[in-house]
């Protein structure tokens, strides 16, 4: 039987197609990447030498294992999913992956992959798979032997027992020995003296695998007197073993038994195994040279000429096997090359060496050319040189890329070099093995010190001035974690005595998830940048004490309506704190009539002041003197920062009392205005009355008298005063807000709901309008106010539909207030009209369509104005509106 790829024992010759199974197992172990052949279970069936030289297995080691003892779960994953979307589709692409190998080492060898698949009687019988390594040198060693490691097929007929039957001239057996009875589990005692035919067709057919083909050859020779032979199989029974029988039969020409025959039955079983197997390993092999498309794998005879073809030769340099058999191997060279000799110097080299090796270009079936990399393997048989294997790859791919790795190198050398920032490597020991012109120029070394330890030894301190051990540097902590470091600030000092600052990044260089074998170190000088810090921190820090000064006013300004006496006690208090000789300083502030000093200070020996006035000429000055005498080395005192804070501070304060006289000034003309809307509305109500009463009085008595004419204005003045009634008692209510509003309690919105609901239950009848809401919440508020502003906003809704009015009231909690809304589906509003509604006496439709005195949303906005809330509308028209408005939780009440 063959093991894995077949032993040199084997010479068998294919006669089809001029080859034999040494010269298959010649090509395959020529190749230099790895070549599989699975079967269907993704088992190891085959392989050639360069996958035991690439993994470091034994054959045996290797054969009958899945292919997992050399992939990962993931790329087996990977590949069968690719062999099931190619069995499944049904279309033969070539399908590329990188994956890594692992050798009986436990290194790992990354690889670019292919594979085919393999088809017996249309069924799937596995696949072949090449594997090459991407890291593979260029220039290859020799095969070392190509028949090193396969054991020999197993093709001598072990020595056996032959079965005799003996026939006379009637074809009566006269005589058979004891292997008839093993072969055909027989007892001679039931044969000898019987016809042969009748012994063939009663006792041994049907013990045979094919009995109709055994009787009509054997029973043939009866009459033959020319010698017979042929091969037959005897089927498994009780009294036999299944074997391969080989039977000779001849004519007895003198003796007792002349006339008759002899018919010798020999067990070739042993045989026909060997001949099964090397039929089977011999095909395997055929169809893994036919698979392996990524080669062009082709044998030449002696002279150089083309004796085969398979299909990646086809697919790589273009030609049919019809158009090239035949012709000189030389054919596939270019012009120049043929010109100088190199096909024949690769001959003579391969007859020499066993084996030549050579880059260069090819030329294809079309003229067009390819970088190829070949091998030529001498193959002899007893010595005798019967021709050449010849590999040819397609490298063009290959050698694009390794140029375009050199450019690329090129280039990341020139902008490693010219880069403004310094860059090199790290390696455990902490030697520096690389670094570039502005690394070197920043640790200050030479060139030549730049790759060994002196980058790595230099005084190093941190951001606070500590030497920084070597355990601690970046590289240090990246080798340790694995993690990289960022802006870590240190200060180097350098040979030549000077101090730089330095900002470092370290990051390891990826190695496939092994422990960093390297770290890449970036540095950028922040030495001008560390100097302008600490000019800014001292900066910072002389201006501190004036800026805690001014937060200080700030702060207390801004703390609403504080008394005044109060707030200058403690701005006071606070002051000398801004100043040098803050202990020796005392300060008075006066605004008007108030004044406030430091506490036992009673008179200042020096002094700064500053004056100002607000708008309305209340006075404001600010005094800052010694209590005690400044340092006598001190000629100045005050520096002129003190003395432009004291004037910024006493703007300060003009801004706030002018913002809080402009206050109470608009406060004051508020209540005014209140005061004049709720007396104007309230004295006008009598006269207003009054006209009513007479108008009223000339209807019901002098109407019969009237004109049509007389009537009809009349009705007007009736109208307009009711119009003008309706607009009194809105504008009293609106001054009412907030001179007649209640406290601001707990209110169940629900409760305020179901009341305004009951209020307008005859015009919700009416219009049979449909009014629902959500849970609503309790909030802070006057609940009669809260309820004219549910029953504004519903009956604008009411008012405002075209048909049968939906009305839905709902509620959302947003911090520390609630927002309530109320949607209706009614006519909606123009968006340039949104901000009109809200304004008093504001209608945007006439009386004739929709009746109001057009303050009921003035009305509405005063009172959650009140509430300290906000109301708005979404609406778009036709398609209904939405009125918003926020309202103060119970906890969260605004101040009245």
């Amino acid at each position: 039987m063959s093991d894995g790829v077949g032993g040199p024992g084997d010479r068998t010759r294919d006669d089809a197609s001029g080859g034999s199974l040494e010269q298959y197992r010649t090509v395959m172990n020529a190749i230099d990447d790895g070549i599989y052949r699975l079967d269907a279970d993704g088992r190891i069936v085959a392989v050639n030498d360069a996958v035991l030289e690439q993994t470091g297995y034994d054959r045996r080691d290797l054969l009958g294992e899945h292919l997992s003892v050399l992939v990962g779960e993931d790329d087996v994953a990977r590949l069968e999913r690719e062999l099931d979307e190619r069995l499944e589709t049904g279309v033969d692409r070539d399908a590329t992956f990188d994956l890594a190998i692992e050798t009986a080492d436990g290194d790992r060898i990354p690889c670019e992959v292919r594979f085919s698949v393999l088809e017996a009687d249309g069924e799937f019988d596995g696949v072949i798979a090449v594997a090459r390594d991407v890291d593979e040198e260029t220039e290859r060693d020799r095969l070392d032997s190509i028949w090193e490691t396969y054991e020999s097929i197993s093709s001598v007929i072990d020595e056996a027992d032959v079965g005799v039957f003996v026939l006379d001239e009637s074809s009566d057996v006269v005589w058979a020995d004891e292997t008839v009875e093993t072969y055909f589990g027989v007892d001679r005692g039931d044969v000898i003296g019987r016809d042969k035919r009748a012994v063939v067709e009663e006792t041994i057919r049907d013990r045979l695998a094919d009995p109709e083909e055994f009787a009509e050859t054997v029973l043939a020779t009866d009459d033959d007197a020319a010698v017979e032979q042929f091969e037959f199989r005897v089927a498994d029974g009780p009294d036999r073993e299944a074997r391969w029988l080989e039977h000779r039969s001849k004519p007895i020409e003198s003796g007792r038994y002349a006339g008759g025959r002899v018919e010798l039955y020999y067990d070739v079983t042993d045989r026909k195994r060997s001949e099964q197997a090397h039929q089977e390993s011999e095909q395997r092999f055929r169809s893994l040279v036919d698979a392996v498309d990524e080669y062009a794998i082709f044998r030449l005879d002696a002279d150089g000429r083309v004796v085969s073809w398979n299909e990646g030769a086809k697919r790589i340099k273009g030609y049919e096997s019809s158009a090239i058999v035949g012709e000189h191997f030389s054919t596939f060279y270019t012009d120049g090359d043929r010109a100088d000799g190199v096909p024949e110097r690769n001959l003579e080299r391969a007859r020499a060496e066993g084996t030549a090796e050579d880059e260069g270009w090819r030329v294809r079936a079309d003229g067009s050319r390819f970088w190829a990399n070949v091998t030529i393997t001498a193959i002899r048989e007893d010595g005798e040189l019967r021709g050449y294997a010849k590999v040819t790859r397609d490298m063009t791919e290959r050698r694009e890329r390794e140029q375009q790795l050199q450019r690329e190198r090129d280039l990341t050398e020139r902008i490693l070099e010219t880069s403004p920032v310094g860059i090199a490597v790290v390696d455990p020991d902490g030697v520096t093995s690389r670094a570039n012109e502005r690394m070197t120029a920043l640790l200050g070394i030479s060139p030549d010190e730049s790759s060994g330890d002196a980058a790595g030894q230099r005084e190093m301190y941190d951001a606070e001035g500590r030497p920084l051990p070597v355990e601690e540097r970046p590289a240090a902590r990246v080798f340790e974690t694995g993690e990289p470091v960022y802006d870590r600030e240190i200060r180097l000092d350098r040979a030549d005595g000077s101090r730089r600052w330095l900002s470092i990044n370290a990051a390891p260089i990826d190695t496939d998830g092994k422990p960093v074998e390297q770290v890449v170190v970036t540095a950028t000088e922040i030495t001008d940048l560390k100097e302008l810090a600490k000019r800014r921190k001292q900066e910072l820090e002389d201006r501190e004490s004036e800026l805690a000064a001014v937060r200080l006013a700030t702060n207390l300004l801004e703390t609403g309506d504080r008394p005044v006496d109060e707030l200058l006690a403690e701005f006071v208090s606070e002051l000398p704190r801004a100043f040098r000789y803050a202990d020796r300083i005392a300060t008075q502030v006066s605004v008007g009539d108030h004044e406030a000093v430091t506490d036992g200070r009673d008179s200042f020996e020096r002094r700064i002041t500053t004056r100002t006035s607000t708008a309305s000429g209340t006075p404001i000055r600010i005094d800052v003197g010694f209590v005690e005498p400044p340092p006598e080395d001190e000629p100045e005192p005050f520096i002129d920062e003190e003395r432009d804070l004291i004037d910024t501070l006493a703007t300060l304060m003009k801004f706030h009392f002018e913002r809080r006289e402009y206050i109470d000034e608009l406060r004051a003309e508020t209540r005014r205005l209140e005061q004049f809307a709720y007396a104007a509305s309230h004295d006008l109500q009598e006269p207003l009355r009054m006209v009513s009463s007479y108008l009223q009085l000339v209807d019901r008595r002098y109407a019969d008298a009237l004109d049509d004419d007389g009537r009809e204005f009349l009705g007007f003045a009736l109208e307009g005063a009711e119009r003008m009634r309706e607009m009194i008692d809105g504008l009293l209510a609106y001054a009412r807000v907030k001179t007649r509003g209640g406290p601001l309690e707990r209110v169940d919105l629900d409760a305020v709901f179901e009341d305004v609901c009951s209020d307008l239950e005859m015009r919700i009848a009416a219009t049979n309008a449909d009014v629902s809401a959500e849970p609503l919440p309790a909030v802070a508020g006057d609940e009669s106010q809260l309820r004219q502003l549910f029953q504004n906003l519903l009956e604008n809704a009411i008012e405002y539909s075209d048909d049968t009015p939906r009305i839905r009231v709902s509620a959302e909690r947003r911090e520390s207030e609630w927002v309530v809304s109320v949607s209706d589906d009614g006519i909606g509003i123009e968006p340039e009209e949104r901000d009109q509604i809200f304004e008093m006496f504001q209608r945007l439709h006439s009386r004739e369509d929709h009746d109001g005195a057009g303050i009921g949303l003035a009305l509405c906005e005063r009172i959650v104005e009140r509430h300290g809330g906000e109301i708005w509308v979404d609406s778009e028209p036709d398609e209904g509106s939405t009125f918003s408005f926020t309202l103060p939780a119970v906890d969260a009440s605004p101040e009245e």
